[in-house]
């Protein structure tokens, strides 16, 4: 028994069942932040800003009325990352790792304790299997990607 068209990525994989219910279960997470998602969900290439914003406002960290500016101030007022980018840059899958790993309290290991950044974040979210595709911290990820990890992440914690 296959599946249907709608549930198939576009390269003929099936979706993964996590990334549906996640996808299902964001409109009450996230009540203001629809629009957000929508557009970083057609993102070929996700900006800091939206990507940044939905991860933060998972955690709690920024309100649903937030602007991806606002989410990027907040990753500089909570000294998430090193180095914050703008608002409007592509994110790499480092920094949406990173943040990940520190909003969500993830805890890494050894690498990661003593030298935390976006290498050691996506070595620990890939060693929990919660990554697909080529895992390079550095490597531009799409607004979907953004949205699988997390949702990914989220329901390895029982958040969804």
């Amino acid at each position: 028994m296959g599946t249907t068209a709608f549930f198939r990525c576009p390269d003929g994989r099936p979706y993964c069942l996590v990334l549906v219910l996640w996808l299902a279960a964001a409109a009450g997470v996230f009540a203001q932040s629809n629009q957000v998602i929508d557009r970083l969900m057609d993102e070929k290439q996700a900006s800091f800003g939206d990507a940044a914003y939905v991860i933060l406002s998972a955690a709690g960290l920024v309100p649903e009325d937030a602007t991806g500016e606002d989410a990027a101030a907040a990753v500089a007022e909570h000294k998430l990352l090193q180095r914050v980018p703008s608002a409007t840059e592509p994110v790499t899958l480092g920094q949406v790792c990173s943040l990940i790993v520190e909003t969500q309290r993830i805890s890494g290991g050894l690498f990661y304790a003593l030298f935390p950044g976006p290498r050691y974040a996506t070595r620990e979210i890939a060693s929990l299997g919660l990554l697909k595709g080529y895992a390079h911290p550095n490597r531009v990820v799409s607004g979907e990607e953004v949205m699988w990890i997390l949702g990914a992440v989220l329901n390895s914690k029982g958040k969804v």
